[in-house]
């Protein structure tokens, strides 16, 4: 060994130029290295060391490592450093302080140097600032602690599983939806005997594996006590470096009162949808029954009056002038009389059936029969009032359609309509009844070739509310009470009735009515 002019012991072939390559590689590490003689005076530091504590190379080399100490540190601890040093190396975290006095961790390896002879001659440290260190995990045990109350105090069950349904963790919000006390039982439980149908999991994993996440799925599951809970789950697949699945999180939101609400919301809003039908039932029938009145009085004020003032007119001018009239003259009052009477008569007989319709006097009493005899009796009854206008009537029902109605209701209907039929068709004119066979009902109709219904007055029919009487082709009136009844009883009858027409060319009237 010889002595050089910087007062540092170096092997003779070390030369001048390999001395400042070591220099300028200590120089540039970003660690703070020291070396100290065995009294603990600092022969070098590098750059890091200067511009960590503050100082230049200059005011520390010389001086004792204590230079940067701090109080804060164990006296003990300190005492250990240097006998660690020369047997083994020692290794810690340490108190510094800067030349301004702030104070600050490090860690801290040391170990000795040796010459030759393996006589130690200097100890070398390699000191680490942790500040930025302490700070990072300063902020990752914030965040921790974040993630931590927030996994123990959120409301909602957060889980992770195995893919064979162990459970590797489970919140306080877990245990109570599940109904476990501790999370040492859930060591003796699998997830899957959590679900209702294990075949439901197997979808949800089948899901995730494609992929790879869940969004408030709805499902049942069971409690360990057996009651049925239903959760909204969000779950996410846990992979390992090869991409293959490890683990199953997630968050199960329990909506089982959410759900009941629902339920109890829907039975409610079904509860008021009833009772607005059964309010809007009750306003139509309040409009019928309104409709009926003004109709009822209508009838009185004005249909029944008029044939009343005929009969009355009539029979005035054969009482006062009888001695003066030709038998002519008498015959065809007595013809006005007897037409007057028999409107009268028809119309009190409307009157009659259509209040007892309205009253439910009516008793609906279906049997099968005949519709064509049915048809051929009323033809019979009205016989005459054909003939005397020279109508022609014809019935195409068959023999064998049958039906299944209150007998007593279509014949009403029957005569109803044929009566209509014959006063507004012309003389000469022809009534053709006729049906439509269908898979459940039978379709029966009559047309005439009459003087037809005007399009706007096709709208009135079967309505109560619509007043709509017109005269007969030999100013037979009407009170359009017999339509409104028809309707009534085919309806009773579990069927339809409509209109069609064209003025000039006749009106056909059709009914259906169920088959046997």
């Amino acid at each position: 060994m010889k002595e050089n002019s910087d007062n540092s012991f170096l092997p003779e072939e070390i030369s001048i130029s390999k001395l400042k390559l070591v220099l300028h590689a200590l120089n540039s590490i970003s660690e703070c290295i020291t070396i100290t003689d065995m009294n603990e005076n600092l022969l070098y530091v590098n750059k890091s060391f200067a511009a960590t504590y503050g100082y230049n190379a200059e005011e520390l080399v010389g001086k004792r490592i204590d230079i940067v100490r701090s109080d804060k540190n164990d006296p003990e601890l300190i005492k250990q450093i240097h006998p660690s040093t020369i047997d083994e190396g020692w290794r810690g975290r340490l108190w510094n302080k800067r030349k301004n006095g702030s104070e600050f961790l490090i860690e801290l390896y040391t170990t000795v140097a040796r010459d030759e002879n393996g006589i130690p001659v200097a100890h070398v440290g390699v000191a680490r600032d942790l500040t930025d260190q302490l700070y990072a995990e300063e902020i990752l045990r914030d965040t921790q602690d974040k993630f931590k109350n927030l996994f123990m105090n959120l409301k909602n069950a957060v889980y992770e599983t195995t893919t064979d349904g162990i459970f590797v963790d489970l919140n306080p919000a877990g245990l109570e939806l599940f109904g476990v006390k501790s999370l040492e039982e859930l060591n003796n439980i699998n997830a899957k005997q959590f679900y209702i149908n294990e075949d439901e999991r197997t979808k949800i994993m089948n899901l995730l594996e494609q992929n790879g996440y869940l969004k408030d799925y709805e499902i049942n599951l069971k409690k360990s006590t057996g009651e049925v809970v239903t959760v909204l789950e969000t779950s996410t697949v846990v992979r390992d470096r090869n991409g293959k699945i490890i683990a199953y999180r997630g968050i199960l939101r329990d909506i089982t009162d959410q759900k009941l609400n629902e339920g109890k919301l829907k039975q409610l809003i079904d509860r008021l949808e009833f009772v607005n039908n059964q309010l809007k039932i009750s306003e139509e029938e309040l409009k019928n029954t309104n409709a009926s009145k003004d109709k009822f009085f209508s009838i009185i004020a004005h249909d029944l009056r008029s044939p009343f003032s005929s009969l009355l007119s009539f029979s005035e001018f054969l009482i006062e002038d009888i001695e003066e009239l030709s038998k002519e003259d008498i015959k065809s009052f007595a013809e006005k009389i007897h037409e007057s009477a028999k409107n009268v008569f028809t119309l009190l007989e409307n009157l009659l059936q259509w209040s007892r319709v309205q009253s439910g006097k009516i008793p609906y009493q279906p049997s099968n029969f005949n519709i064509s005899f049915k048809i051929n009796q009323v033809i019979s009854l009205l016989t005459n009032n054909a003939t005397n206008k020279k109508i022609q009537i014809v019935n195409d029902v068959p023999s064998h359609a049958i039906v299944f109605a209150d007998e007593d209701m279509v014949f009403s209907v029957i005569q109803n309509l044929l009566s209509n039929a014959i006063k507004f068709t012309n003389e000469g004119g022809t009534i053709v009844f006729r049906s439509l066979i269908k898979v459940s009902s039978i379709d029966i109709s009559i047309s005439d070739n009459g003087v037809g219904i005007k399009e706007e007055d096709l709208q009135k029919l079967f309505r109560i509310d619509a007043h709509h009487t017109t005269y007969g082709t030999k100013e037979e009136k009407g009170s359009g009470l017999g339509l409104i009844l028809c309707k009534e009883m085919v309806e009773r009858n579990r069927g339809k009735i409509f209109a069609e027409s064209k003025v000039g060319e006749g009106t056909t009237f059709t009914f259906s009515l169920p088959k046997v």
